[in-house]
């Protein structure tokens, strides 16, 4: 949702009014904890297209946005070695930003190669402007991640015309394909291979590594001779970096009511709190042991939204700083 109240604020719409029609509770927008079915996020592209009279309101919304939306899967694009490692990744562990989209890398010897999007069990009729947002996103993000060196060769679309020539030209700058097979991304195959000069190996690693051990229902949390509080580490540590860790949501995972996983977590000397801040103190001393990954992106990693909680959390547990830290090891 970055950006879309300002940019309908500026086009003299009522926000609130559309959330609420769309079934999105627009006092929630700021709490990270709340969910809604990505169904109420096509909603609510239509009705703004709609009451706004702006048929290029997804393509709008596209390009005010970047690679922040995709929350932990960021980091898998931003450290990728090339663009083709960056578009195969992402769409390996799209899930993790929503189970709603896929995205596919299709390459050919000697023929233009599609980076193809698929908004699963949706009427294709009925999310025309999500089809185009997603679109516009994934292409606008490619931009910012080459600095300007990527261009496609079309657009493909499903659906009709919806919007202007200028609209679509303005958004892509290429050509605009409609009524095609699939919703994609047409581009030289020779692209795929711009290095990203944001590259980082070693957090690509970490990441990838990270998201392939997150499962919800982990085989191992539903062994019953399993104390709960291992159970809580184990969900803890692999939903720590993906942004969607919460006690509701570890105590759902282990199929518990949220009071009967405190007193179960409180008979065996701990918390959900200590247990969570045992694991950051655990993989903070992973992370920083690769001097190469950022601050900013080990705050991240350890589910963190601002460096400087992660830096006020460090001082209590270590009764330093990050960067003293550092400078003490070597």
């Amino acid at each position: 949702m970055n950006n879309f109240v300002a940019l309908v604020e500026e086009l003299q719409g009522n926000p609130e009014h559309l959330f609420s029609n769309a079934g999105i509770d627009y006092k929630k927008l700021e709490d990270e904890d709340y969910f809604f079915p990505y169904q109420s996020f096509i909603n609510l592209l239509e009705l703004s297209a709609t009451s706004l009279d702006l048929p290029d309101i997804g393509l709008r919304l596209a390009m005010r946005q970047d690679q922040s939306i995709l929350g932990p899967v960021a980091f898998l694009a931003l450290s990728a070695h090339d663009v083709r490692s960056a578009l195969t990744s992402v769409g390996k562990f799209l899930y993790h930003f929503t189970p709603a989209i896929s995205l596919t890398l299709k390459e050919s010897d000697n023929q233009p190669s599609y980076a193809c999007l698929d908004l699963i069990d949706v009427n294709p009729n009925d999310c025309q402007q999500a089809v185009e947002h997603a679109v516009g996103c994934t292409l606008h993000i490619i931009h910012l991640l080459t600095e300007g060196k990527f261009k496609a060769r079309a657009v493909h679309f499903r659906h009709s015309k919806i919007a202007l020539e200028k609209q679509y030209q303005s958004a892509f700058n290429c050509a605009i394909v409609f009524n095609q097979k699939y919703d994609s991304i047409e581009l030289d195959t020779d692209f795929l291979d711009i290095e990203l000069s944001s590259h980082n190996p070693q957090l690509h690693g970490l990441v990838s590594n990270y998201l392939s051990m997150v499962e919800f229902k982990s085989s191992s949390t539903s062994k019953p001779n399993l104390l709960a509080s291992n159970q809580a580490r184990h969900l803890i540590q692999k939903l720590l970096p993906t942004g969607q860790l919460s006690r509701p949501v570890i105590a759902q995972s282990m199929n518990l009511h949220e009071r009967a996983l405190h007193r179960k977590l409180q008979a065996e000397g701990c918390t959900f709190e200590s247990l969570v801040d045992e694991i950051r103190v655990t993989e903070a001393k992973k992370l920083l042991a690769h001097e190469a990954i950022p601050m900013s992106q080990i705050a991240g990693l350890l589910g963190y939204n601002e460096q400087s909680s992660f830096n006020r959390a460090f001082k209590r547990w270590f009764e330093m700083t990050p960067k003293q830290y550092l400078k003490n090891k070597h």
